[in-house]
Order: structure tokens, then C-alpha cells, then sequence
């Protein structure tokens, strides 16, 4: 028997009121480190505590990303919010409910096996006794290890977890007040950052400011404040148009150029023998543009100085580790700043908002006053981080019966990762332009089994010999990080049109072939129901069906797809389906809006979405160089869950871009007969393709 799942932040933050508290009036506090972005995790971990506690939804009250109050559990990244920060609170409230009801049967002179909870209230053999986890939370030690007393319901016993239950957060979203951007401090300015135009710039000539609007300025950092925001954007703007910069020389090598030119370091993850084993040969190439996070909403962050002391609201992924970069990036005490999340744009990846923070900080000390900081469209388009251009080329070699036997991949791309690290690697944009200058970090992928460029790689077929190669281009004209699925998104999808080509080379069915190269029950039954929902099929001229499936991480979510193409000139995908085993969902409707929306994104990403360069010289500033998925164009969505409710929650956040993506390509590939090498698949490269 394997040993039970311990979620290592119940490793780290081990006491029950490090998680769940109670106070007199009925209001169960919760803690989490994890936060808001959109994907509804407000709701499931709720679910997830209501159950254990026998108490309404409503009763919870969920403090999310404070650095002084919530376990400090990392960032909220790679769908492990629910398999991770979801587990700790299953295991800290079914804790506390044990050492309530031990309690209370000490009070009773009863055994806890003959009391129950009801909405938070205690009872003997089915009646009322008087007592109430709010009536007992004063006399009730919680600074207890929560693994000693733990004990989850099993999957039949809970009420509310599994079951569809609305967003507690929606109704807020729809009125005013709920994000960040719409937040007011008493006293506050608004401010605007002036970005210098390459990391060397130097502004020799900036202007006086009118309408009582303020400079704050240290070193290249420019920013202008004003109680007004229109006098703040406008000031801003013309100072942007008349300031004078000299040294701002730019990179003459465009992304993908890079890609072509010298590696600076080159890893081999996996090796293997007889990896020149098999008589046939099959490889595919597949290279993907520099992508944007492109999200709707601009990065926002309002700051307070109240004396030596620093509060930052920010909507970023991890409140801690940007508490930490303030603190070395400002030479500030770590014990004297606060940062708090609140919901603002949301992401999937390392966007600006933890720069804006740092820009709130700055402007606000610089002009006495809390400061608003909101990032314009431009500044997302040109110097948020950006996830990387890759290029991934895999090779199979075939035995005499089709099968795969050895397996190669090489994957250049720049790190994914250049999240803000603390002390040591602060990584916040402004940084670089202070007084007191300070380097951004080079960046990092996380080791296999996690991966970073190299995500998804390895194949999670059943091949004998297996080698991937990681490559780091030298140069590296714009600045990237973390966005959905790291390189999942490409691996993915090169690894699925490798299968395509495999299955043609041993003649037979695309299906069948990759399901003669699995031996997992879950993964088996993921594609077979797959299979079974799209049949027939038409198959029209200038029409097309494509197939994705992977396991993402090769130890999270199961994930299938099919996609339905219509070619013509443009490609229009009409119609998704999906399969998917996340193990427990929580929140069966979350799950599905989580899988659903990182089906639509992926589509965007492989029809329409490239960041636009020149050399290195980026020239995306706005929706007009920068197309998206309109809502026009979202297919229709066909999905269904099958995993089993009493497994480990595996996720669903991230694992259906890869899927979705290899689906679309693969049925573009159906349509035209064509194998595509180069993200997106828009109109230029369909023509490009087919001359």
C-alpha cells in the first residue's frame, strides 16, 4: 500500500489554525495561499471546507493571499491549487472538526461517535446540545498538528464537494468595488509609469509637469502622479512624445532568428541505449512564436506607506515572493512591507502585475501619498513578459510492426520562468532603471519531472528508449516567463503530429496507434470515450477532424480532444470535443469552464496570436497588431468528465491547451493534406504551407 498523499504546504504551515478558525458569531475563517485568477478556486476550496465542517457555504469567510495572515503556500501555478492548497484545507478542517467534537464529548461525557454537526452546530444522537463550534472557539486549542487528528470524509460521504455549486465570487464581479483596479484609499493619487524604451536608455530631457501633476523619478524609473487620473494619463502620455533618449540601441535578432543561432547551454534530461533501434524513421518539426498574455484587463497595484511601513494590494501570483523582491529592490526591512492580493486581470502565467506593484511602491514614497498604478495596453503589449518563442523537433524510429521503439527530442526555447524570486532574484521590471540599478535574473526551468521549455517532452507513450535535449538560445531579444502550460503547449502538439505521421507510416488508424502504445487504464479510457462521441464524422471538402490527447506533466490531468475544422480562407474551428479525468473535481462546472476556457485560448494561440517583431524591435502596441479568438469564434463545446471521484484531484487549470492545440493542428493537417511546422496557422501561413 503507497503511503498517503501529504500536500507539502501542510508540510510547512502543519497546525490547524495555520488554516481554519472559528469565531463567536458563527463565521468560519479560512486561510489560503493560493488566489483568485478566475478559475473559480474561491469556490472549490469553500466546497472543499464546508464538507469537512458540516456548515453552509455562506458560513466561510476565505482570506486569500495576505502575507501576514495566509499560510505562505508559493504561487498559485500548474493546476496544483486544488491538489495542493485544496488537500492542506481537507486535511486541516476535517482536523478541526475532530478536535471540536472531542471537546465538546468531554464537556458531554459523551464518546465523538455520538455526536455530530449540523451548520456548525453540535449534536448528541441526532438532537441539539447548546454547543456550536462558535460557542466552543475560545476554549478550544487549535495550535495542534493537523495530520494527528485528520480524517477526511470518503468521496460518498461529502454533500457539497462533486456536486455543481455557483461562483461565490460572481455576483461581486458583476458591480463595482470587486477588483482591485476599482480600489480606493483615502487620500490616494493616481499614477503612470513613463517606460524607457530599451533597458540602456537615458532621458536627458524631460519637461516641467502641468496642472499640479507630480515627477517621481529615481534613476530611468519615471512615473507621473496627479489626484486626477486623466491629468496622470494625459501628463504622462506627452511626456512620453517630447521626452529626449539617447542610448537606446535594440537588438538586431528577431525571436525566431534566435532560435537558429548560437545555444549558450544544452541539457540532456533523458538519455537512453539503443536509441538507433528500429528500421523506419519519422520526424516532424514545429516552431511557435513569442506569445502575449493579452489579457483583457491592464495590471493595476496600489500602494501605502503609513511611515517605514508598506501595504501593496496587487493581483499577483505570488504574494510572498514579491514581498520579498519590494524588499531587496527597495532595501526596505521585509518585516515592515504587507502585500495583499485582490483580484484584478486575471492570468495564467507570470504577467506585469507584479511590476506595477513595484511601481506603486516607488511612486508612492516618491510623492508622500498611497498611489494607484495602472499599466496602459502598450506597456502589456511591449513590455510584459512574454512567453518564449520554441522550436521543437522530435524523431521516432519504427520497428517492423509499426511500434515506436526509440524516441528523440530536441527543444530550444529560452527559460520559462523569470518570476519574481525574492531576495535573490528580485525580477521586477523597474529594477533595472533606478538609481541604484539592479540586473534581472537569467531565468530557470524547473527540473523533470516539472519542466519548464521542456515540458511535456517526454512522451507519455510506452516507448523502450527515450532521449530529450533542452537547448538555450544565446540570444534573447525581449524578456520571457511563465505563461499556460510553459511548453507543454508546444511538446504537445509536436508529439501529436509525430504520432499522426507515426500511425500513417505503420498504416493505421490514428486512434488505435496511439492506443497500442499506452498501457494506463485512465489514459486508455480517456481516448476510448473520446473515440466514441464523434462518431461519424463528414468529411466535406475543406473540412477537417483532428485528434490531441496527453497526460499533462505526465503525473497530473488526463486530457482528449477533438477538433472540428472548416478551412477556408481562414480556418475556423466549428466544433471541440473533450475528454478529460482530473480525478475528483470539486466543482464539477468550475472543472469544465477551467478545461473549456484553456481550450479556447489554446485555439487562439495556434490560429491567430503572435507578437510582432522587427529585428528585436517589438512592434505590438495594440489589438490591431496583436488578433485574438473573437467570442464570435469559440466553437462549440462538447466536454464530459470521467474521472473517478474518489481518486487524488489531479487538476484542470493547465491541462487542456496542449490537447486542444495538437487537435486543431493535426485537423488543419486532415483538411489540407499538409503537415504544419510553424505557429500561428493563420491565412499567410496556410499560403505559405501549401506553395
Amino acid at each position: 500500500m503507497s503511503a498517503p498523499f501529504i500536500p507539502p504546504p501542510l508540510i510547512a504551515f502543519p497546525l490547524i489554525r495555520d488554516w481554519v478558525s472559528f469565531a463567536s458569531d458563527g463565521e468560519v475563517h479560512l486561510l489560503s495561499g493560493r488566489v483568485e485568477l478566475g478559475q473559480g478556486i474561491t469556490t472549490a476550496l469553500i466546497q472543499i471546507a464546508a464538507d469537512e465542517l458540516d456548515v453552509d457555504m455562506g458560513a466561510i469567510c476565505l482570506t486569500q493571499g495576505h502575507t501576514e495572515i495566509s499560510p505562505a503556500e508559493g504561487p498559485t501555478v500548474g493546476s496544483l491549487s486544488v491538489t495542493f492548497g485544496g488537500q492542506s484545507i481537507r486535511l486541516a478542517t476535517s482536523a478541526a472538526r475532530i478536535v471540536m467534537l472531542r471537546h465538546a464529548a468531554d464537556l458531554l461525557q459523551a464518546t465523538p461517535d455520538d455526536l455530530s454537526v449540523q451548520d456548525g452546530d453540535i449534536l448528541k444522537d441526532g438532537q441539539e446540545t447548546g454547543m456550536s463550534y462558535a460557542s466552543l472557539s475560545q476554549s478550544v486549542n487549535l495550535a495542534v498538528a493537523a495530520l494527528e487528528y485528520a480524517t477526511p470524509k470518503l468521496s460518498d460521504e461529502r454533500r457539497v464537494a462533486g456536486k455543481a455549486a455557483p461562483r461565490v465570487d460572481l455576483a461581486a464581479r458583476l458591480g463595482a468595488g470587486y477588483l482591485l483596479h476599482d480600489m480606493m484609499v483615502e487620500g490616494m493619487w493616481h499614477g503612470r509609469v513613463i517606460q524607457p524604451p530599451s533597458l540602456t536608455a537615458i532621458a536627458t530631457d524631460v519637461p516641467d509637469l502641468r496642472d499640479g501633476a507630480v515627477l517621481v523619478r529615481d534613476g530611468q524609473f519615471l512615473s507621473v502622479v496627479a489626484q486626477d487620473e486623466y491629468i496622470a494619463l494625459s501628463e504622462a502620455n506627452r511626456l512620453a512624445n517630447v521626452i529626449t533618449w539617447k542610448d537606446i540601441p535594440v537588438s538586431n535578432t528577431h525571436p525566431i532568428e534566435g532560435l537558429d543561432g548560437p545555444i549558450v547551454e544544452s541539457e540532456t534530461l533523458y538519455d537512453a541505449e539503443n536509441l538507433d533501434a528500429g528500421s523506419t524513421e519519422v520526424s516532424i518539426t514545429l516552431t511557435k512564436p513569442v506569445l502575449s498574455h493579452a489579457s483583457i484587463g491592464p495590471s493595476c497595484a496600489v500602494a501605502q506607506w503609513d511611515g517605514d511601513a508598506l501595504t501593496v494590494w496587487a493581483h499577483s501570483q505570488n504574494v510572498f515572493a514579491l514581498k520579498a523582491s519590494l524588499a531587496r529592490v527597495l532595501n526596505h526591512p521585509v518585516e515592515k512591507i504587507t502585500v495583499i492580493f485582490a483580484p484584478g486581470a486575471g492570468c495564467y502565467g507570470h504577467n506585469s502585475s507584479d511590476d506595477v506593484a513595484l511601481d506603486a511602491a516607488l511612486m508612492a514614497r516618491g510623492a508622500g501619498r498611497p498611489v494607484r498604478a495602472l499599466w496602459q495596453r502598450q506597456d502589456e503589449f511591449l513590455h510584459a513578459p512574454f512567453n518564449p518563442a520554441m522550436r521543437t523537433a522530435m524523431t521516432a524510429r519504427l520497428d517492423e510492426d509499426g511500434k515506436i521503439v526509440s524516441f528523440d527530442a530536441d527543444v530550444i526555447s529560452p527559460p520559462h520562468s523569470t518570476r519574481p524570486a525574492g531576495m535573490d532574484e528580485p525580477n521586477l521590471r523597474a529594477q533595472q532603471f533606478l538609481f541604484d540599478p539592479m540586473p534581472m535574473g537569467p531565468g530557470n526551468d524547473a527540473p523533470q519531472p516539472m519542466g519548464g521549455a521542456d515540458r511535456n517532452a517526454v512522451p507519455g507513450y510506452e516507448i523502450a528508449a527515450v532521449r530529450v535535449v533542452r537547448n538555450r538560445p544565446a540570444v534573447v531579444p525581449y524578456r520571457t516567463s511563465a505563461m499556460r502550460g510553459l511548453g507543454a503547449f508546444t511538446n504537445v502538439i509536436a508529439l501529436e503530429s509525430l504520432m499522426e505521421s507515426c500511425a500513417e507510416a505503420a498504416g493505421m488508424d490514428a486512434i488505435e496507434y496511439r492506443l497500442a502504445h499506452l498501457t494506463d487504464p485512465r489514459a486508455i479510457s480517456v481516448i476510448e470515450a473520446l473515440r466514441d462521441m464523434v462518431e461519424p464524422r463528414d468529411m466535406a471538402d475543406g473540412v477537417g477532424y483532428g485528434f490531441g490527447y496527453a497526460r499533462y506533466k505526465n503525473s497530473a490531468g488526463y486530457l482528449g480532444c477533438i477538433a472540428r475544422v472548416i478551412v477556408e480562407d481562414e480556418v475556423r474551428v466549428s466544433d471541440v470535443w473533450c475528454v478529460a479525468d482530473v480525478g475528483e473535481a470539486i466543482n464539477p462546472n468550475g472543472t469544465i469552464n477551467q478545461l473549456e476556457g484553456g481550450i479556447v485560448q489554446a485555439i487562439s494561440w495556434a490560429l491567430k496570436e503572435e507578437v510582432r517583431f522587427a529585428g528585436g524591435q517589438n512592434l505590438t502596441e495594440s489589438w490591431d497588431d496583436y488578433p485574438i479568438l473573437k467570442f464570435s469564434e469559440v466553437p462549440e463545446m462538447h466536454t464530459r468528465l470521467i474521472g473517478p471521484q474518489d481518486e487524488m484531484p489531479l487538476g484542470a487549470g493547465e491541462i487542456s491547451s496542449g490537447p486542444a492545440g495538437a487537435a486543431v493542428v493535426n485537423a488543419v493537417r486532415n483538411a489540407l493534406g499538409v503537415v504544419p511546422d510553424r505557429l500561428p496557422l493563420s491565412r499567410h501561413a496556410l499560403v505559405t504551407l501549401l506553395s
